[in-house]
């Protein structure tokens, strides 16, 4: 069950494209304007080729030097190939990783890990 992870930084309606498909990505852009916009990260998957798939988990770390801890973000089993992350804060930078799961709840490791995804302060 291998999966690749791309990821874009959404701001105030305009994207701002990280490296997909690569062990890093990376966003910092400035958004002007006079009231504060929040932000959230945009993840998107190539579908596992494994048997069985039911669905897909999504996790998150917090970054500095490197990946902190990763814990997982969604609260029920994603059925689609996609989830947006509006929980995150302004300022802040992160990791992201994915895992399939099939119908027997079985975890596939994580995919390719997204790092350094870097939120711009409002």
């Amino acid at each position: 069950m291998k999966l690749k992870l791309v990821v874009v930084l959404t701001l105030a309606g305009l994207l701002a494209g990280c490296s997909g498909f690569s062990s890093s990505g990376q966003s910092s852009s400035s958004v002007k304007g006079s009231s504060p916009t929040p932000h959230s990260v945009n993840l998107w998957w190539e579908a596992s080729t494994s048997a069985g798939i039911a669905g897909y988990n999504v996790y998150r770390a917090p970054y500095t030097d490197s990946c902190g801890s990763y814990a997982k973000i969604n609260t029920s089993l994603i059925t689609s190939t996609s989830y947006t992350d509006a929980d995150v804060t302004s300022g802040g930078s992160y990791c992201y990783a994915t895992t399939a799961v099939n119908a027997s709840r079985q975890e596939s490791g994580y995919s390719n890990v997204i790092i350094n995804v870097q939120i711009p302060t409002s």
